[in-house]
């Protein structure tokens, strides 16, 4: 029903992910994670009805934006939330910032597990806090927490927050119930909060299971949600930071205001609203379609010496190139693929590349016969 095959041109001056590298005409960009795939059909017409109009005044969400976002994580997660337990920011990121802010101290601890999306580090070290990084286990392939090494460290650097990514960034791990209940149990025991990035649990694939965190932690955690991983709505800039904790979602919204950097824009809150009232058939294609697309990786991969990490979630795929030195580097000069350094991600990624298969399969099998041939 949906046309994932279909090339789109998105070499206009103001896209991050095609800026024109100098040198480069034929760029296959497989790095920074939004898709290649136009948005819903519902989305888009909403978004030129309201551009239609021809105001675009300050806006605020009412309760049609709320219910339409109550009604989704119902329907997807079984989770039940209430208008009055999320607020609305431009964006995830910006989301840790403030809550690292408000919940912990100048140079108090805030754990991470590396290797993990990059802006983490940044929000802890740029506010002026101390990094306490817990590596993830590599077994056969499949991440998993160190849950003793874990705790260890939590009491010896008298750590205050987590942010925690789930689904996992960027390996792709989709955490079962016992693995978030095991680690939501270490930080209520040693008086942790818990800061989870949800902005993929809805890319979740292979009849896995996205458990949101706070189904487990309760109000000793809140959730950082977004439409726009989901529906390729980035560039708009839309975020839900959810928690039953009223009280730190209260000394998040205050930073907020301070900082002049709250609540969400007229097409924001209209795209939010199309994408998660009539998007699901649109999501349910694409994640067949991704599916698809790692079948491509999976298979020409096969005797090169690289080893994917079998993903469970996103649309990004893992890769250990260890065998093969500066290999990103390689890759975009001699192949013109750009993917994104395993280094961006922190400790344990440093062996490795991150691969966006959010594309029309003929540029994931472009581009994996262009990496065969510079190996």
């Amino acid at each position: 029903m949906y046309d994932f095959d279909s090339i789109t041109d998105r070499h206009t001056p103001d896209d991050i992910k095609y800026k024109k590298i100098k040198g480069i005409d034929d760029l296959i960009p497989m790095w920074v994670a939004d898709m290649d795939f136009k948005s819903p059909p519902e989305v888009i017409e909403e978004l030129v009805r309201v551009a239609g109009n021809g105001i675009y005044g300050y806006s605020d969400a009412d309760a049609s934006y709320d219910e339409a976002v109550i009604s989704w994580y119902k329907k997807r997660f079984d989770w039940d939330i209430t208008g009055n337990q999320m607020i609305k920011l431009p964006g995830v990121v910006l989301a840790i910032s403030y809550a690292v802010r408000v919940l912990t101290d100048d140079n108090d601890h805030v754990m991470i597990f590396e290797p993990v999306y990059g802006p983490f580090r940044r929000c802890v070290e740029g506010n002026g806090r101390k990094l306490t990084v817990e590596e993830l286990k590599n077994v056969n392939g499949h991440y998993e927490v160190d849950l003793d090494e874990m705790e260890r460290k939590i009491v010896e650097d008298n750590v205050k927050l987590l942010i925690w990514c789930s689904p996992h960034n960027p390996g792709g791990r989709v955490w079962t119930e016992d693995e978030l209940r095991a680690v939501s149990e270490i930080c209520k025991k040693h008086g942790v909060f818990i800061v989870s990035d949800e902005i993929h649990s809805d890319l979740v694939l292979y009849g896995n299971k996205h458990i949101p965190m706070a189904k487990i932690a309760g109000d000793n955690c809140v959730i950082l949600t977004a439409p726009t991983k989901t529906f390729n709505i980035a560039g708009i800039q839309a975020a839900n930071i959810i928690s039953a904790n009223r009280e730190v979602l209260k000394k998040i919204d205050r930073e907020a205001l301070t900082t002049g950097a709250f609540g969400l824009n007229k097409m924001g809150i209209a795209a939010t609203r199309a994408a998660y009232t009539y998007g699901e058939p649109w999501l349910t294609e694409l994640l067949t379609y991704i599916e698809g697309n790692i079948a491509v990786v999976r298979e020409e991969l096969k005797g090169t010496g690289l080893i994917m990490m079998e993903p469970e979630g996103t649309y990004l795929v893992w890769i250990d190139c260890s065998s093969y030195k500066d290999f990103a580097k390689r890759l975009l000069t001699e192949a013109h693929v750009r993917v994104s350094e395993g280094s961006f991600f922190g400790r344990g990624g440093e062996n490795f590349i991150r691969l966006n298969v959010a594309c029309p399969r003929s540029v994931v099998k472009e581009a994996l016969k262009r990496i065969k041939a510079v190996l």
